[in-house]
């Protein structure tokens, strides 16, 4: 029985274990103290958490004596989380397929709440910016405003704002933002990728002032905890963030907009949840009434379904700002190149005397390559072995500035030896140009250039990513060559001239979603020349200068809306998402045996549910990392009203072979990208 008198709450605890959720008892000492959303310290097998009471006064379920059941230590002195905030945790939960407590992790990282070591002593000098005069509309976007609110006045809580690049969807926001402060609402206004924020940042800082917050990870957990704290006191306010700032406890929230929403970097890959921030962003709008703002110059097939569906309203903006026109695109097939011997390593001669007459001119260019490092992989001039990770299915990665390799995929790291390990004579030969490959060619061919590079492993600090692309945007720096971070929605007003190169490999993916990715990514790096008056233009090297995709940019608006119509009706026809929700089941384990009859089990088990379908366990392109033989599973869940029965049976047959096989690793990726 359980004891008298004890009441007992349920409390959701930074988890996954238990789902995240279990009970504890209210001491008398803080009864009063608690509500629901109320933050506590307890203690769960022997280690203490900031957790979250969820309900007062509850029974406890079956099977759980009183005697069993810990105090909670005390209350902690935190503003209680609205309740429709836990309620989208629980909505996310469901959704994804994970506990609420790994939510909770995602949502607040457990240092998140910490005292900095080092109290800062010095005062923080606040930044002051010239103020920004509100810029009057080009009567496109005050056309494209009126319908956009004419949509939210009608009922239609969700409009798609497809614009092209430097069409000004920027002031856009920035007007609708203002309406919304001045009736006493924030506004949650989401970028993809925190590189675009700081820019952004600035700008809308000169329009908003002390109105503006932003919120992203790179920055130090007390800042973020000044964010925190501001929400959680009086004032409304926009907030600048990346797709962690939807879980910031936004009392009054108002409105909200997600800009390049067709962005892949709104999807968390890892841990759980792996959530898209664009919907969720949509779930949170649901729940408390709320309108939503999706814009990008090219929407996602996701969004463009939802609107020929009826369930989202789609304004258009086709002019540029500045009246300029789309930016000339030049394909230089590569295979005829290379037969006439007319390049320079990687680069045709022909964009090499682009980039001379650019330079000469006084503009900048940029160039493109979708993979980092000096190259891919090393192989043995002798016996043609290429140097593979000891871990990983995968060649290591050669990186010149620090003569060494590495895997990107487990993080092995060794200096670089020349002699073939496998014949013990051969020299290991560099195959392949990455960024930095290109960035040291360029630097040959134009020595008086002035050339950077912008990528993952260059811009991995705060102050060198800054430095990068202010050197860039002020004329320091003449080539940039980068990798997808420099198609994030920049604007650099010298730029003349991009050039890809390597094109097919943006294509070459393993994915359904190849073609559809290879377009936003193109049309998004076109959209960084031409933005004012100026001219610009657009050079793609490639071995298949016919493909639809470079062909689509070439022929214009026409040649783009018939290759999104034929990729959704081949979408139709095959079965696939935005036609049926899916979902890829990892699985991993040291052993392939094990592997192998764990995946048998999980077979079995969706045999016996109501999924749409799902494919037999298949090995991925690289299908061993970090010592963990891996197989993915599809799952295919058809869009109908039994979309959350599929995934309950889902869940329920997932974790019937988990539980046969607990030293097998199996992880649930609802919507991958």
């Amino acid at each position: 029985m359980e004891s008298a008198g004890k009441r007992y709450a349920e409390v959701i605890v930074p988890l996954k274990f238990c789902g995240g959720v279990t009970y504890y008892y209210i001491p008398d000492s803080i009864t009063e103290e608690l509500t629901e959303g109320s933050w506590v310290v307890v203690t769960m097998v022997g280690k203490r958490y900031l957790a979250l009471v969820r309900s007062l006064d509850c029974a406890l379920p079956d099977g759980l004596p009183s005697g069993k059941v810990l105090p909670i230590e005390k209350a902690a002195p935190l503003k209680p989380l609205p309740k429709v905030q836990l309620e989208l945790w629980q909505a996310i939960a469901d959704y994804y397929l994970c506990s609420i407590g790994e939510v909770f992790k995602c949502a607040y990282p457990a240092a998140f709440f910490r005292q900095s070591e080092k109290k800062r002593t010095q005062k923080r000098e606040r930044q002051v910016l010239p103020a920004e005069e509100e810029k009057q509309l080009s009567s496109d976007q005050q056309l494209a405003l009126e319908q956009i609110e004419q949509n939210f006045g009608s009922g239609r809580r969700t409009v798609l704002l497809d614009g092209v690049t430097s069409s000004g969807k920027t002031e856009i926001y920035i007007k609708l933002a203002r309406k919304h402060l001045d009736q006493g609402q924030s506004i949650l206004y989401l970028v993809p990728e925190i590189a675009m924020s700081r820019q952004l940042e600035q700008r809308l800082r000169r329009s908003l002032g002390d109105r503006l917050l932003v919120f992203h990870s790179k920055q130090t957990f007390p800042t973020r905890k000044r964010v925190f704290d501001a929400l959680t006191g009086e004032g409304n306010y926009l907030i600048l963030g990346t797709r962690s700032a939807l879980f910031l406890p936004i009392c009054n929230l108002g409105f909200i907009i997600v800009d390049e929403e067709h962005d892949s970097s709104y999807k968390q890959d890892d841990p759980a949840p792996r959530y898209n921030g664009r919907d969720v962003a949509l779930m949170m709008a649901a729940r408390l009434s709320i309108n939503t703002l999706l814009g990008s110059a090219t929407p996602s097939m996701e969004s463009l379904y939802n609107v020929s569906a009826g369930k989202y309203a789609m304004v258009t903006l086709r002019k540029k700002y500045f009246g300029a026109g789309d930016a000339p695109v030049t394909i230089i097939d590569m295979g005829k190149v290379y037969a006439m011997h007319n390049a320079r390593g990687s680069f045709s001669m022909q964009l090499v005397n682009m980039i001379d007459a650019c330079l000469k001119g006084g503009r900048q260019v940029m160039v493109f390559r979708s993979r980092r490092s000096y190259s891919s992989f090393l192989q043995c001039d002798s016996c043609g072995d290429i140097l593979r990770c000891p871990q990983c299915n995968v060649s290591l990665t050669y990186h010149k500035y620090n003569n060494s390799v590495s895997c990107h995929y487990c993080g092995y790291h060794a200096p670089f030896n020349p002699v073939c390990g496998s014949c013990g004579k051969g020299a290991l030969t560099p195959r392949g140009a990455g960024t930095e490959k290109l960035a040291e060619e360029l630097r040959d061919l134009f020595p008086e250039a002035r050339t950077d590079r912008f990528d993952l492993e260059t811009a991995a600090s705060k102050t060198e990513e800054k430095r990068i692309l202010t050197d860039f945007e002020s004329g320091k720096t003449d080539i940039l060559v980068g990798t997808q971070m420099i198609t994030k929605g920049f604007d650099f007003e010298n730029l003349a001239l991009v050039a890809v190169i390597n094109a097919d490999s943006i294509l070459s993916l393993q994915d359904f979603r190849a073609d559809e990715k290879g377009l936003q990514l193109l049309t998004q790096l076109r959209g960084r020349v031409s933005r004012r008056e100026g001219t610009g233009q657009m050079v793609i090297q490639t071995m298949q200068a016919g493909h639809p995709v470079f062909q689509a940019l070439v022929c214009g608006d026409e040649a783009r809306d018939t290759l999104r119509n034929d990729i959704l009706q081949q979408r139709k026809l095959f079965g696939f998402p935005p036609f049926v929700r899916l979902v890829r089941i990892t699985v991993k384990d040291a052993s392939p045996d094990r592997l192998r009859k764990t995946c048998a089990l999980l077979e079995s088990a969706l045999k016996r549910t109501e999924v749409a379908g799902f494919t037999p366990a298949t090995a991925p392109a690289v299908d061993r990392i970090a010592g963990m033989y891996i197989r993915i599973v599809w799952v295919k869940l058809s869009r109908s009203g039994r979309l959350q029965s599929q995934k309950a049976a889902l869940a329920q047959a997932i974790g019937s072979a988990a539980e046969s096989s607990p030293s097998t690793d199996m992880t649930i990726d609802v919507d991958p990208l």
